[in-house]
């Protein structure tokens, strides 16, 4: 029992957007996902270079909730994309490329994991916008091999963690990954850890995660997993659908929320597996 713990148009850009609005340390979110056993259910490994910092907009309450490591969430307040930044002391990333990854590795439950990890985002060729001394938006102009998949974990189950990777994406990462994973492999039994290792990717640079368990008054079998099927709040491709209001530095909580904003607006639209 677990108990802490982005086609689109050529003029869509999707955004993901967030500033570190707490007190976590690298330190705290490495020791977290030992605490967890991410690392290693899901990573050999976690050795982080930054923060990745998560925030989710609870559509109902119009709150939002900054991700710290392990914390609890509803469905309703993972329902929308969430706004992702990266913050890191090391100058040369802003001029990398990424990936963004989001997995379940607990479907259908975290006792019969027989159909993780479920792939709830997989988003290459991701460069970043603003400083990464204070939050540096996570920017893509090309589509999302896997867009978000929002939680739904099947009546019965305990909560599933959902963890978000950020990963320096190599330069032959374009040619290479049609054949491992596409927009059509179905995005159950996916291992992170060896899609990196088949493309070369490294350990990922940061990372973050919630948990989220079923709603109370949820029916089912508990034999899917969350992403099995698409979201309601995912919006088709140039879709603005879910978009929020940037975060400010006082919320707490998390999601991945991601934002089709045309070009010609620039970022005036900002705010999400």
């Amino acid at each position: 029992m677990w108990t802490q713990l982005l086609a689109v148009a050529t003029t869509v850009v999707w955004c993901v957007s967030a500033q570190n609005s707490t007190n976590v340390t690298v330190a705290d979110v490495e020791q977290a996902f030992t605490t967890a056993k991410i690392v290693p259910d899901v990573l050999p490994s976690f050795d982080p270079v930054g923060l990745l910092n998560v925030v989710f907009l609870d559509n109902v309450t119009n709150t939002n909730i900054s991700v710290t490591p392990g914390l609890n969430l509803t469905r309703e307040q993972t329902a929308l994309r969430p706004t992702v930044s990266f913050t890191s002391n090391t100058t040369s990333f802003a001029q990398q490329t990424f990936i963004l990854a989001m997995v379940d590795p607990d479907a259908p439950t975290p006792q019969n994991p027989t159909v993780a990890q479920i792939r709830h985002l997989l988003a290459p060729n991701i460069t970043l916008s603003g400083s990464l001394a204070t939050g540096a938006l996570l920017v893509n102009n090309s589509p999302a091999i896997s867009d978000f998949q929002r939680p739904t974990p099947p009546a019965g189950s305990d909560p599933h963690r959902y963890i978000l990777l950020l990963f320096a994406q190599p330069a032959n990462f374009s040619s290479d990954v049609p054949g491992i994973v596409n927009s059509s492999t179905p995005i159950s039994n996916f291992n992170i850890s060896a899609f990196a290792e088949q493309l070369g990717l490294g350990s990922p640079l940061a990372g973050n995660f919630f948990l989220t368990g079923p709603d109370a008054n949820s029916t089912g079998n508990g034999t899917a997993s969350s992403a099995a099927s698409s979201s309601t709040s995912t919006s088709p491709a140039g879709s603005s659908g879910g978009a929020s209001n940037p975060p400010s530095s006082a919320v707490g909580m998390a999601e991945l929320s991601w934002v089709g904003v045309t070009l010609s607006m620039g970022f005036l639209g900002m705010l999400l597996l």
